[in-house]
C-alpha cells in the first residue's frame, strides 16, 4: 500500500507526519520534528529553507520570506531576491523540503498527501494550498480542516458519539471549533475565528510597544529600519515564549541603532 503523508502547512512552522501501527509518527531531522515555514537567500543566491532562513531574517529581512500562509488565496506577488512569486511557489518550497523529509528518514519515494488548513479558510485559499502541493510535485489527495485533523488523532477510533471543542491558536489563524465524533466519522458543527489573528500579531504588539518605549527615551524609531526589526521581532517572539513560564522576561539588544 503506497504511503501517504500528512502535512501540516503553518504560519509559523510546518510539520510532516505519517500512520504507523495505527498512530500518527511526526517524521524529524536531525532530531527536529519542526520546520520552519521561513524561505530565503543566502549572500550566494542559493535557496534557504526553514531553520536556516529564519536565522537569516535577522540580518537579511529583504532575502527572506516568512508567514506565506497569510497571503494563501491572494492575487499577489512578493520578491525574493530579483524574482517575484506567488504565494503558491513559496509554499511549494516548503512542502517540497517536508516532501524529502519524508523520503529522506522512510527510504522510499513518496507522491501523495494530505494537507491540513483553518477550519474556515475559503475555497480560495483551500484551491491556493492544494496548487502548492501539486507544484511541489504531490498529488494532493484531501485537504482537510485543522480541527478534524486535531479529533482524529485525539480519538483515533471512538466508540461512542462525542462532542469536543477544539482551539486552534497558530502563528497566523485562529479558530474554535465544535466538531461530533461517531463511528470513526468527524463532523465540524460549527467554526468561527479569524484566519489574520495569531501569534504573529502578539509579536508585532509587543514590538511596538518595545519600540514606542525607546522612541519616547531615545527619538529614534526602531521600525524604520528593517535589519532592527528583524532582530526586534526575534527578540519580542523569545521573551512571548520565555513569559509562558516565567513571570518577566527581558529584551537585551546590543548596538540595535
Amino acid at each position: 500500500m503506497e504511503t501517504i503523508i500528512g502535512i501540516d502547512l503553518g504560519t509559523t512552522n510546518s510539520e510532516v507526519a505519517i500512520i504507523r501501527d495505527g498512530q500518527p509518527v511526526v517524521l524529524e531531522e536531525d532530531g527536529d520534528p519542526i520546520l520552519p515555514s521561513v524561505v530565503g537567500l543566502d549572500t550566494e543566491g542559493r535557496l534557504l529553507v526553514g531553520k536556516p532562513a529564519r536565522n537569516q531574517y535577522a540580518l537579511a529581512p529583504e532575502r527572506t520570506i516568512r508567514s506565506i500562509k497569510r497571503k494563501m488565496g491572494q492575487e499577489t506577488t512578493v520578491a525574493l531576491g530579483d524574482q517575484k512569486y506567488s504565494p503558491q511557489e513559496i509554499s511549494a518550497i516548503i512542502l517540497r523540503t517536508l516532501k524529502n523529509r519524508a523520503e529522506k528518514t522512510l527510504g522510499y519515494p513518496v507522491s501523495r498527501a494530505v494537507i491540513t488548513v483553518p477550519a474556515f479558510f475559503n475555497d480560495g485559499q483551500r484551491q491556493a494550498t492544494r496548487q502548492a502541493g501539486e507544484l511541489a510535485g504531490l498529488d494532493v489527495v484531501r485537504i482537510i480542516n485543522e480541527p478534524t485533523a486535531a479529533v482524529l488523532t485525539y480519538d483515533p477510533h471512538p466508540r461512542d458519539r462525542e462532542r469536543l471543542l477544539v482551539y486552534d491558536l497558530g502563528g497566523g489563524t485562529f479558530d474554535v471549533s465544535v466538531a461530533q465524533v461517531e463511528q470513526g466519522v468527524v463532523e465540524i458543527l460549527s467554526s468561527h475565528g479569524d484566519t489574520q489573528l495569531g501569534g504573529d500579531d502578539f509579536d508585532q504588539l509587543l514590538l511596538d510597544h518595545v519600540c514606542d518605549s525607546f522612541s519616547k527615551k531615545h527619538a529614534i524609531d526602531l521600525r524604520q529600519s528593517p535589519q532592527a526589526r528583524s532582530r526586534l521581532l526575534h527578540a519580542v517572539e523569545e521573551a512571548k515564549k520565555r513569559l509562558s513560564f516565567e513571570a518577566v522576561a527581558s529584551i537585551e539588544e546590543e548596538f540595535i541603532a
